[in-house]
């Protein structure tokens, strides 16, 4: 069961080396794809971490599958359980240094101010491998938390390819333009015979097709969903996941980063991760872990004192 939707009439973007021409298709289209954006021995230690990682915590039995039930996304209804096709991996600030050359790029200081403002956290820094047999995920926007439509988005999101996307290997479908539109209706009603079904909005989609080490960056307004995987090969990919700094993180970075991790990040990057206090007001960190604010005193931090007695 579907309903209709307006149908793009936005152009589709074609992959850019420009970060100039990557912000007017931002602004225009809702997403850009930077092709070469990473080189290629990095994109070969990424790819290598990614799918190693993927095996270990396979092999450990702590693998987050899915992608076998109606919606093909991470964490909804699963028919299968562990035998789902498609991995997640979450966390990977805790899971190999080569990641944080991520946070770097200059397609974040270059992408994301359009989409969202001067400030913004990670949100979450995840992979995903599509492989053969998994359904293709259901329209949807990555702030469908937020029920209405917003002005600036809420979210951005930068996924980085390890292999070439195809249509055939399931390349991400996008609708041109549709940042600008409502969100999707994404919701699970039931037929005659009690069983559920997806209602979902129907129109039409482009795959954002492009060579391996391209990032497609998209504005979380965007609607898009991964397609399925026909082929045979695994397709993994990166994805660095912002919001607005007065949202809760998709990952509780602060509380889940690793002791070894927390040491070795910059005061640059701390901030980028959750670190620092929006506007000096949201987001204080107690100073109970050894974990504070990078522009925060200790006072303001949460430090309790004695007090004082009266005169």
């Amino acid at each position: 069961m579907a309903q209709t939707s307006p149908r793009a009439s936005v152009r589709a973007p074609a992959p850019t080396r420009n970060l100039d021409q990557l912000r007017t298709d931002l602004a225009e289209c809702g997403y850009g794809i930077l092709a070469e954006a990473l080189a290629p021995p990095l994109l070969a230690d990424l790819k290598h971490r990614v799918l190693e990682q993927a095996a270990g915590e396979s092999e450990a039995g702590i693998a987050h599958v899915f992608g076998d039930d109606t919606t093909g996304m991470p964490g909804a209804r699963r028919k299968g359980g562990d035998t789902a096709p498609n991995q997640r991996l979450s966390n990977l600030l805790n899971k190999g240094p080569v990641f944080r050359a991520l946070l770097h790029h200059p397609v974040v200081e270059a992408g994301l101010p359009v989409m969202m403002g001067q400030r913004y956290l990670l949100s979450s820094l995840s992979a995903m491998i599509m492989r053969n047999g998994g359904v293709a995920q259901v329209l949807h926007t990555d702030q469908q938390f937020v029920p209405f439509r917003t002005p600036v988005a809420m979210v951005a999101n930068i996924l980085w390819m390890m292999v070439d996307f195809t249509a055939a290997n399931g390349a991400t479908r996008v609708v041109p333009g549709s940042h600008l539109w409502d969100p999707p209706d994404v919701r699970f009603d039931r037929d005659a015979e009690g069983e559920d079904i997806l209602i979902q909005t129907d129109t039409e989609t482009i795959a954002a097709e492009a060579p391996a080490g391209s990032a497609l960056v998209f504005d979380g307004r965007l609607w898009h969903g991964a397609g399925a995987n026909t082929t045979e090969t695994p397709r993994p990919a990166i994805f660095s996941y912002y919001c607005q700094p007065y949202l809760r993180q998709q990952e509780n970075i602060p509380m889940s980063i690793s002791d070894a991790v927390y040491a070795d990040l910059t005061t640059e990057e701390r901030a980028m991760v959750g670190f620092e206090a929006y506007r000096r007001g949201m987001g204080r960190i107690a100073p109970a872990l050894g974990r504070v604010n990078t522009n925060w005193t200790d006072s303001a931090a949460g430090v309790l004192t004695p007090a004082q007695p009266s005169a």
